[in-house]
Order: C-alpha cells, then structure tokens, then sequence
C-alpha cells in the first residue's frame, strides 16, 4: 500500500488571470453542485427509473484571511459587474499534488463578502457561482 500525501499549498486557485492567495486559517475552498446530479425515481409498482440533471454550475465558497490581497481582486470583479455587468471570469482549482481539476469559463462573485473588523485577524468568505463546469474531484499522488 502507498502513502499518499496532501499539501495545501499545492492547491492553486485562478480567478480570471490572478492567483488566489492568502487563504484562512483551515478552510481555503467549498465546492457545491448546484444541480441535483442523478435523481432517482421510482413507482409505486416497483419500476425504477432515473433522470441525469444537466446542470453542471457550481457554487464556490472561498475564504481568505482578511490581509489577503486577493480580497481585492474578488471585490474588484464582483464592483466590475454590478456596475457594467462585464465580471465574469474564468475559474480554476487544481491540485498539483493530486487528480483534483475544476474549471469554468464563466464565474462571478455573488456579493461582497460580509466583513467583521476586531482585534484579531478574520477571515472573509467569497461566494462565487459558475456556469457550466467541468469537475474531477480525485485523489492524492503517491510519495
């Protein structure tokens, strides 16, 4: 049996043509489905069936620690397109150290993210959808 190994600094995350930097302490990234995937189904008289729901987006959660200059970048796409309407951008999570892949050619931040200002450094968490994508969830490479 193998060892496998995980490093988090070997998670790049790309919004438009900048790299995502300056995550929190423990949680960088969430990736939900926003469709419903496989759905079964079945009849009262025993017949089973299924439908593939086609929808691919996603919703991203990232969280960046509040000095992250990549706060300004997400709020930079998100002012771009509540203004103009022109913030979408190309979306991408590799993991160098494993098979993990998500991709879509069209992102947008939902909202600013809510912010708490103290004595200590917090976090921010920036939701992010996307249109269709394409997504590997994989494992680890072998040491």
């Amino acid at each position: 049996m193998s060892v496998k190994t995980y490093n988090p600094k070997d998670i790049t995350i790309i919004a438009g043509y900048q790299q995502l930097t300056g995550f929190s302490e423990d949680d960088m990234i969430e990736v939900k489905p926003r469709g419903d995937g496989i759905v079964p189904y079945d009849g009262a008289d025993g017949e089973v069936g299924r439908s593939i729901d086609p929808n691919n987006c996603l919703e991203i959660t990232v969280t960046l620690a509040q000095t992250s200059a990549s706060n300004d970048v997400l709020s930079a796409f998100y002012t771009a397109d509540k203004n103009t309407g022109n913030g979408m951008f190309p979306f991408v999570v590799k993991d160098l150290s494993g098979t993990t892949v998500i991709s879509a050619t069209q992102a947008w931040v939902l909202k600013y993210a809510d912010s708490k200002i103290g004595r200590k450094i917090d976090t921010r968490q920036w939701t992010i959808q996307t249109g269709q994508a394409d997504v590997n969830i994989g494992g680890g490479s072998e040491s």
